[in-house]
């Protein structure tokens, strides 16, 4: 998973970067203990050893530069976000839509996070969509945190409906008329929420063959792994049909996906990514499908 905006790249966190955001995190908390004792505890325990443990990083850079550093984690599909801390100005909120991205991707609701009431850090969270759900009890000679949530749109793959024909010719160039007349079989959409921003097709070439036409997604949606999902969907619908193996031309923003279609078992043969149905099925394969 790696989201690139116009300034900042977000991406999991690996062992290399535990020196920068260890020191970003400090700086950023340092003086804060009564507002967030977690903050002590992870940087007396080091980033490294958080990520050995299963926690879920995120980190923010600019160019080579490591610009910030966040956890989630999530349960029920509440997440909480906590450790948001940012070297470079501008790259917290790069970091925090890349969070949010990342909890739509894995069916998260709510998004959670706290800051102290009535300081600009409560009110910069609010300007971001988060509202207040809550207030804790102070320490003695420590301040009121406010929780603030923020409902998540829906990011998910399903069946294209006659609603969605505009959106897919916007995105395909494909004639609309065709889908204003119902479902046409083997065609799917990325939605999130009610926006309609991806679309994808599958079809038999005969001989247990089908072929996924190249996913198409609207700008600021390329680069995070959603073509992967699409084209998972796709597969899906096409083994159901009966197909043996699925085939997927390898254009250049795909082949950056390489080790995340590997993942899925698509492999690349040549200029094209191919996939054999009836392989046993690995837990989290279903993962984007329609609930």
């Amino acid at each position: 998973m790696t989201y690139r905006g116009r300034d900042f790249t977000v991406r999991r966190f690996a062992a290399e970067d535990a020196p920068a955001a260890d020191a970003i995190l400090r700086a950023a908390f340092d003086g804060c203990e009564a507002e967030y004792p977690e903050a002590t505890a992870a940087v007396a325990r080091g980033l490294a050893m958080l990520a050995q443990t299963g926690h879920n990083l995120l980190v923010a850079e600019a160019g080579r530069r490591l610009a910030a550093v966040v956890r989630w984690r999530a349960e029920d599909g509440v997440a909480t976000i906590d450790l948001l801390a940012s070297g470079i100005p501008g790259a917290g909120r790069a970091l925090l839509r890349g969070v949010e991205r990342t909890l739509q991707e894995n069916a998260v609701r709510y998004a959670r996070l706290a800051a102290p009431e009535g300081t600009l850090l409560e009110d910069l969270f609010r300007r971001h969509g988060y509202t207040p759900v809550g207030r804790s009890q102070p320490p003695p000679g420590g301040p009121v945190m406010v929780t603030l949530e923020r409902r998540l749109p829906l990011l998910t793959v399903r069946e294209q409906r006659r609603e969605d024909a505009e959106a897919i010719a916007t995105l395909t160039g494909e004639d609309p008329w065709p889908f204003t007349q119902g479902r046409r079989p083997g065609w799917f959409v990325l939605a999130d929420g009610d926006r309609v921003v991806g679309a994808v097709s599958v079809r038999e070439n005969g001989r247990g063959l089908a072929r996924v036409r190249t996913p198409a997604l609207a700008p600021g949606y390329t680069g995070r792994a959603l073509e992967v999902w699409m084209a998972e969907r796709a597969a899906l619908h096409a083994e159901t049909d009966g197909a043996l193996t699925v085939a997927l031309d390898a254009t250049p923003a795909l082949e950056a996906l390489r080790r995340e279609f590997e993942e899925r078992r698509w492999f690349l043969e040549g200029q094209t990514f191919v996939k054999h149905l009836g392989a046993p099925r690995t837990p989290g394969d279903d993962a984007g499908e329609d609930d």
